[in-house]
This record gives structure tokens, C-alpha cells and sequence, in this order.
């Protein structure tokens, strides 16, 4: 029985800078992963039944997940925009690692503009997602 390691301590707002990169975070998208996804999503398409294939917003919500995993979001945070390119297909039993830095920080009254470039790879090293998302994050009392 291996020993679990702590959680690391989520980043806060304030502590971000222009560049700031968050730990990658990899994930094996298995069949049960893979099924929970499309069970969530209610995808019937074949191609992702019988082909083997993920969707590439699979990969687009872990790549938002580990983000969500690594930095502290106060309550009212929105997701206001988000720019992807998908570069290669995904299949069951690819290892993805996401990536992502922020690539603008601005301070407007009482909001806060937040950007973060978002790279994912597969288990060989190539792209498979790129792209950029947004957030408005309310100032914190």
C-alpha cells in the first residue's frame, strides 16, 4: 500500500504573475473515464462507441479541470471565453498531459482579467490541444 501525498496548496489570484505556470496534470482516459464523459455530455455518436475515439472536449475539460485543481477561484469567477485548436485525435487508452500558464493578468476596478494558454500532449509528445480561455474573477474582501 503506497502512501498517499498531500494535495498541493491551491494558488490564489494574488500570487499569479504574467507567465505563471501551473503543474501539469496527467490523466490515462480509460474506457470508465472516457464513458463517464459521454454518459455526462449525453454523446451518442458511434464513432466514440465503436472506433475507440474521445471527443476532444474530453480533453479540453480535464485540461479545465486541472486548472480548476490548481488555482483558487473565489465564488462568482466566470468563464467568459475560450479559443481551442485540436490537432490530432484522441484515443481510449491515450495518457494526456495538460499544461497552462497565464498569459494575461489585469485588474479593472473590482474585477479581475485572467488569461491562460492551455497546451495538452499525448503519451508521444504531440499537440493535441491548444488554445486560450478567460475568466472575470471578483475582487475577494
Amino acid at each position: 500500500m503506497g502512501v498517499k501525498m498531500p494535495e498541493p496548496a491551491k494558488v490564489e489570484y494574488h500570487q499569479l504573475y504574467l507567465g505563471f505556470e501551473f503543474p501539469p496534470q496527467s490523466y490515462t482516459l480509460d474506457i470508465s473515464t472516457v464513458s463517464a464523459y459521454l454518459e455526462a455530455t449525453k454523446e451518442t455518436n458511434d464513432i466514440y462507441q465503436s472506433d475507440g475515439l474521445v471527443p476532444p472536449m474530453a480533453a479540453t475539460a480535464l485540461a479545465m479541470a486541472s486548472l480548476g485543481a490548481a488555482i483558487s477561484m473565489p465564488p462568482g469567477t466566470i468563464h467568459v471565453s475560450q479559443e481551442l485548436e485540436f490537432l490530432k485525435l484522441i484515443k481510449i487508452g491515450d495518457t494526456i498531459t495538460c499544461f497552462s500558464k497565464i498569459s494575461r493578468k489585469q485588474d479593472r476596478g473590482s474585477l479581475h482579467l485572467m488569461n491562460t494558454d492551455i497546451e495538452v500532449i499525448n503519451q508521444h509528445r504531440e499537440k493535441i490541444l491548444t488554445g486560450k480561455v478567460g475568466f472575470i474573477l471578483p475582487a475577494t474582501v
